[in-house]
């Protein structure tokens, strides 16, 4: 959304991250005050009365160059009781995270599921008794993890308020995390057996519906890809005289966490790492069968049954999870191929730590020690007599 000048034109409304701001000239300089607000049609509507409001005072000579009397969520020179609800300022400050850099899907997945549960305890934080009683809220309704996933985003939360005036002290700040909850397994990613593996892909080249989806799987599985990776190749990636595929991008969930193809935003990968990763004699057969002889560079490879990009969500929902269950293969999440991959290869494929970063994509081999240190180096145990 473009900026929405007033007709006098000094103040306008302006969006930055899907956050709203008020911009203006004063005293011949250009300024802006983010409001803290998602760029909806009734925070719009708010954003338009704080503009008219500045605008008003600027005319009249009455001009707040502190900029209190413009803030929707005001931050205070000296601590008193918030009027505004514990809802509203966790708001403020998902708002402010977002404009700090927090990726949306983030914000959709994380801030915006602990805000529900915020909401749900219908009543306001104000001391430590009443944080106790909301993180005892999550954890009768979340997994151990899960849990202290969001103590750690509340005690954020926490210094936020006591940094804006909010609250004289953090009240989530001497609240334990659950112990132990890191060994509590919350999704199986075992990697497929090769069995369970030759089963899967079978029993998806037979299904009537989840085989449009067989060549973009074998693809998961045999390079190790992202979801969103695979979902975003396109025929520029791939070279067939030198039998390589390069990941360069993907094509990522939209700011709002939405996973449709029309949503879906172009960004280089996870760690804007680029890697060419060879292909195998069948992975190679298998994109001359599918590379069609119109087929232009930026192409996808892959599309929906539908036409368009993948959707992994309904991919997972709609073809993997039945297939799994068609195959008598215990579930785990789309995302296992690529633990698949990695973990054959350092097992039984001779791939050294630094061989298997290159596949995943990492620029150190920090994450595959720690992920499949079990794997690594492992001492052979004495028999005792």
């Amino acid at each position: 959304m473009k900026g929405q000048r007033s007709r006098r034109g000094g103040v306008s409304v302006a969006v930055r991250r899907n956050i709203l701001r008020l911009r203006w000239q004063y005293l011949g300089k250009q300024r802006q005050l983010s409001l803290y607000l998602p760029d909806t049609p009734e925070n719009r509507e708010l954003a338009a009365r704080k503009a008219a409001e500045m605008e008003a005072d600027i005319i009249s000579g009455d001009y707040d160059e502190s900029l209190e009397r413009y803030r929707v969520i005001a931050y205070q020179t000296r601590w008193q009781k918030p009027t505004a609800s514990t809802a509203d300022l966790f708001d403020a400050f998902t708002a402010s995270k977002a404009e700090a850099g927090t990726s949306g899907q983030t914000i959709s997945t994380k801030y915006r599921a602990l805000r529900s549960n915020i909401a749900r305890f219908n009543r306001d934080v104000m001391t430590v008794k009443d944080a106790r009683a909301v993180v005892a809220l999550l954890r009768v309704r979340q997994s151990p993890k899960t849990a202290n996933q969001n103590l750690v985003l509340l005690k954020d939360f926490g210094r936020w308020l006591l940094a804006q005036k909010h609250l004289r002290e953090n009240v989530f700040e001497q609240i334990h995390p659950i112990k132990g909850a890191n060994a509590v397994k919350v999704q199986d990613r075992t990697p497929f057996s090769l069995d369970e593996l030759a089963q899967f892909l079978m029993t998806m080249l037979l299904h009537p519906a989840a085989s449009h989806y067989y060549s973009f799987t074998v693809v998961l599985f045999s390079l190790g890809l992202r979801p969103s990776e695979a979902i975003g190749l396109r025929w520029a990636h791939v070279d067939l005289t030198r039998r390589l595929v390069t990941i360069r991008e993907s094509l990522t969930r939209s700011p709002d966490g939405l996973t449709s193809g029309k949503s879906r935003q172009r960004k280089g990968t996870k760690t804007d790492n680029v890697r060419a990763l060879p292909m195998s004699d069948r992975l190679h057969q298998l994109f001359t069968a599918l590379q069609p002889k119109d087929a232009q560079p930026d192409d996808l490879i892959f599309t929906a049954a539908g036409g368009g990009p993948i959707d992994d969500h309904n991919y997972r929902e709609r073809y993997w999870k039945v297939v799994c269950e068609a195959a008598n293969v215990r579930y785990r999440p789309p995302y296992t191929s690529r633990h698949t991959l990695i973990s054959y290869g350092l097992e039984y494929g001779g791939w050294t730590v630094k061989q298997a970063a290159a596949v995943a994509g990492h620029s150190t081999t920090r994450m595959i020690e720690e992920t499949y240190s079990h794997l690594l180096e492992m001492p052979s145990m004495p028999d005792i007599h």
